[in-house]
């Protein structure tokens, strides 16, 4: 593997040889009904990661060889709207693109999930719609743990706020987006989410996901109690009252 630092965080390119699929989602691209496929391998290790198995090896043995799901996307283009790249984070892999441009070449959208660590490597043009994970405010990714949650992260972080915001615009590319906030005790709170509130100013959505403790990566935060569903619902009316529609997942 050769090193990729346009970043600056340093961490590997990946080979992108096998992948995770679901055949058929209504909920991972919105508007879509779409498959989902889960790259391999993340910069960051956050303790309450609900893909812990996708983190490093050994990956599960029912991941597929990406020729294998071309092979079924082709055959069910004419069923699906679009594809989810999801992982792990899928730009760790140099090939990712090259997968995205194919899917698009079947007529189909793309929708990447990133967690915003690797702002040069976003490329508007072979994507229809990104959801980017915002932890908490950039300043703590450190607790977050992994290569990803480097000095330089922050920096990282609101990079990939900023182009995802211009990419979105009527001067820019015009892609579809999300931001999306898994609500996490200990991780953010409402001073983050107000602090946050700065950094996607004139967002088009914002999804709260309340925290799950059932499957975590570390064990010690399956005995943390999610936000009640008042704190839930402060923290979406902080965001409303700064301008930014919001959605909490789960709700209507």
């Amino acid at each position: 593997m050769q090193e990729l630092s346009g970043n600056r965080l340093q961490c590997k390119v990946m080979a992108l040889d096998k992948v995770g699929l679901i055949k058929t989602t209504l909920v991972d691209f919105p508007g879509e009904v779409a498959a989902t496929v889960f790259t391999p391998g993340c910069n960051l290790r956050c303790g309450f990661c609900h893909n812990p198995e996708l983190l490093s090896p050994p990956y599960p043995e029912t991941l597929l060889p990406v020729g294998e799901v071309k092979r079924f996307l082709e055959k069910r283009k004419h069923l699906l709207g679009g594809v989810c790249l999801t992982g792990g984070e899928p730009l760790l892999h140099e090939e990712i693109y090259d997968l995205a441009d194919y899917i698009k070449s079947l007529g189909l959208k793309v929708k990447l999930d990133t967690n915003g660590t690797f702002p040069d490597r976003l490329a508007f043009d072979s994507l229809d719609y990104i959801a980017m994970d915002v932890k908490t405010r950039p300043s703590k990714y450190t607790l977050l743990g992994g290569a990803g949650a480097s000095a330089d992260t922050p920096r990282a972080v609101a990079a990939s706020i900023e182009r995802i915001l211009a990419a979105g615009s009527p001067a820019g590319h015009g892609t579809d987006y999300e931001f999306r906030t898994t609500l996490v005790p200990g991780f953010v709170d409402a001073d983050d989410i107000r602090e946050l509130c700065r950094l996607l100013a004139g967002a088009r959505l914002w999804v709260l996901a309340p925290f799950d403790p059932k499957k975590t990566l570390d064990p010690i935060l399956s005995e943390t109690l999610p936000y009640s569903a008042q704190e839930t619902a402060e923290m979406a009316d902080i965001i409303r009252s700064a301008g930014i529609p919001v959605k909490v997942r789960g709700e209507g």
